[in-house]
């Protein structure tokens, strides 16, 4: 073990993804929207120090949805997240501790609520620009960004 560190409403430390430059870590707790009844919840740790962790900033997302698999590429940080789909949010400022959603897709339009259904996760690195993303519910998409 190199560190170890926490964060306030640890529920379950589930998955993250480095920045393009690994200075950053986005990290997602799979239990704490359900648990806390707060919005969905990514948070930002600074890696630079691999010995001192420390946590940089929150993106709360515009839904209590749970967030799941999260994937960065370039300034673009994709995540998975369950009822409200996929959420592509903008971390080309993310130093400065700014991230803005940009655009979403939603493949569980029912609602947006702490539950296991709809997206589970994404794969947003093909040379196309093509994601394809699996949904529990519904199946197979193959999606790309309008402009």
């Amino acid at each position: 073990m190199i560190s170890q560190f926490q964060y306030s409403n640890l529920w379950y430390t589930h998955q993250g993804w480095f920045t393009a430059d690994q200075r950053f870590f986005i990290l997602g707790d799979e239990l704490d929207e359900s648990n806390t009844g707060i919005n969905s919840r990514s948070l930002v740790f600074d890696f630079t120090d691999l010995d001192n962790p420390i946590f940089h900033t929150t993106y709360s997302g515009p839904t209590s949805a749970i967030d799941h698999n999260g994937y960065v590429l370039g300034n673009q940080f994709f995540l998975a997240n369950y009822t409200a789909g996929v959420r592509v949010v903008d971390i080309s400022d993310i130093a400065s501790g700014s991230l803005d959603e940009i655009g979403f897709f939603d493949t569980y339009p029912s609602n947006n609520t702490a539950a296991f259904e709809g997206v589970w996760s994404l794969y947003p690195y093909f040379p196309s620009g093509k994601i394809v993303v699996n949904d529990i519910n519904s199946g197979l998409f193959v999606i790309e960004a309008s402009n």
